[in-house]
């Protein structure tokens, strides 16, 4: 018998009509994309991803769909994994407010823009596909962050949910039926998998592979179950479930159904101010605000003091990469007064000798009272100037506007592509919702 959980969500994914949604829902949605597309230009040149790209590019058979900044098409498959490389190379890309830490976005924005390219899809259709396709993969983040925090967690939750979430993206736009969704989720959820290794990895390898695979087996499992494969249809149900399977819990999956069709998670979507980890945002914001108002240099500084949640702690050690590693962000934002992505993945600038001895006067204190989810993003900075000067402030992040979320979408395109054709770029991207089709989008995003 066919699962009721699975079977509901399957149902309404397939009935779900994009023009009914509120209209906060279909603004969130183009938000999400402009985001996501400048994180991946930005993120197309970097060595993990190139590594990635180069690799489909031998493996390359057919030259159906862009990827973006490369002059070579790809198959639908790998064009999928090659822009969800680009997607999630880097801690630029959104990540979702009520888990503080869940790269939805990474897992469904790269399979809807190439797959809607390979079938012509309207503009809307991929907005619609975004959608829900998002509200899959936040309902499950939201449930496997509850219940396998940062210290008791096992695998990374965004390349094991982002497998379904990829898989029910590809399905909306593959016109699947219901039941041809619940084999897509199972075949999705057969192939999820997410070893947190990655936390002893000095480089950025780990999630931006795997993202890149969650997206290229979500797409891959869509396409089978159009085919006509067959799974048990109940993967988010009960025993032998995935919530079974990674999270020991079988019967919580009922809370996947909990406001479908009344609460949307896309409205919940956090887009970063700065191109580092979401747990260093708040104070990133407090700290860069007290050094610019106070005019404060580098040289002023003797020490700083971030209080912050101690799961959030593990994102300190200077062995992960600069993005991650809180100890060098600060320690460059103290530097340089700002944080620029170029600078945090430039090796020369992360590993200056000026970076090192800053990170001597930086200290991480974790908070042990702090173990909700919200407390994420909440902060105590306190810099104590040589002179004996003491600034404090608490901070709560404070979200971005759509005004600077083009600001950031321009920042990080600028150095990667001309003026005429990002002018063209923010066009094609605002107008997406009316768009007869995104191909010229996805013409555009290519390499000249």
């Amino acid at each position: 018998m066919a699962s009721k959980v699975t079977e509901t969500l399957a149902e309404w994914l397939h009935k779900a009509n994009y023009d009914v949604l509120p209209a906060i829902v279909h603004s969130k949605a183009l938000d999400v994309v402009l985001d996501s597309v400048g994180g991946m230009i930005a993120c197309s040149t970097l060595p993990e991803v190139t590594m990635i790209v180069e690799f489909l590019e031998d493996m390359a058979d057919r030259a159906e769909c862009s990827v973006v900044n490369r002059k070579r098409r790809n198959s639908v498959v790998n064009a999928a994994m090659a822009n969800a490389a680009m997607a999630r190379g880097s801690e630029i890309d959104p990540v979702h407010y009520t888990t503080f830490g869940g790269h939805v976005a990474s897992c469904c924005v790269p399979t809807a823009l190439t797959v809607g390219q390979w079938l012509e899809a309207s503009g809307k259709d991929v907005l619609r596909a975004i959608t829900l396709g998002y509200e899959v993969g936040a309902r499950l983040l939201s449930i496997c962050y509850r219940e396998r925090d940062y210290i008791k967690r096992r695998f990374y939750h965004t390349s094991v949910v982002g497998a379904l979430s990829s898989a029910a993206t590809a399905g909306v736009l593959l016109g699947l039926d219901t039941q041809s969704l619940q084999v897509a989720l199972g075949l999705g959820a057969y192939q999820a998998a997410g070893p947190d290794n990655m936390t002893k990895d000095p480089g950025h390898m780990g999630m931006t592979f795997q993202v890149a695979a969650a997206n290229r087996n979500g797409v891959t499992a869509a396409l089978l179950a159009r085919k006509g494969c067959f799974v048990p249809l109940d993967i988010l149900d009960g025993p032998l479930s995935f919530f079974d399977a990674f999270l020991g819990l079988p019967e919580v999956g009922s809370e996947m159904l909990k406001e479908l069709g009344e609460y949307f998670s896309i409205t919940d979507v956090m887009h970063k101010r700065y191109p580092v980890g979401s747990p260093h945002q708040s104070y990133l914001q407090g700290l860069l605000s007290m050094i610019n108002e106070n005019k404060l240099r580098s040289e002023d500084i003797q020490e700083v003091e971030i209080q912050m949640p101690t799961r959030s702690v593990h994102t300190i050690p200077s062995t992960r990469h600069a993005s991650i590693s809180g100890i060098t962000v600060c320690a460059m934002a103290l530097i340089y007064g700002k944080l620029d992505f170029d600078q945090l993945h430039d090796p020369k600038v992360f590993g200056d000798a000026l970076v090192k001895q800053m990170e001597k006067r930086v200290r991480f204190v974790g908070r042990e009272d702090w173990k909700n989810i919200e407390d994420g993003r909440h902060s105590i900075v306190t810099l104590t100037s040589k002179k004996g000067q003491v600034f404090t402030e608490e901070v709560c992040y404070r979200p971005m506007s759509r005004q600077e979320l083009e600001a950031k979408f321009k920042h990080l395109v600028s150095p990667r592509m001309a003026t005429e054709k990002i002018a063209r770029l923010e066009t094609l991207l605002s107008n997406l919702e009316g768009a007869a089709t995104v191909k010229p989008l996805m013409q555009e995003l290519e390499a000249i």
